[in-house]
C-alpha cells in the first residue's frame, strides 16, 4: 500500500515542473498531510525529491528528470 502511495505522489510531483507546497499536494491527493509527508520523506531518502522547510510551510521539488529515473 505504501509503495503505491509513494508512486502516486512522485507521479504528481514529476508532472508539476515546479515546487509544490505539502498542503496543496495533500489537498490534491485527498490524503491527510501526515501520510503524504511520509511518502515524500521516503522519496527524499531515495534522492528523488528535495524538501525545503520554510517558516509557514514545506515546499517539495523534484530532483529526478523523468518517471523513468524513479523506476
Amino acid at each position: 500500500m505504501f509503495g503505491r502511495r509513494k508512486d502516486a505522489v512522485y507521479r504528481i510531483l514529476a508532472t508539476k515542473k515546479r515546487a509544490v507546497a505539502l498542503q496543496s499536494l495533500s489537498a490534491e491527493l485527498e490524503t491527510p498531510a501526515p501520510a503524504v509527508f511520509r511518502a515524500v520523506k521516503e522519496l527524499e531518502s531515495d534522492g528523488l525529491v528535495e524538501v525545503f522547510y520554510g517558516q509557514d510551510k514545506a515546499a517539495i521539488m523534484v530532483r529526478a528528470k523523468t518517471i523513468g529515473d524513479y523506476i
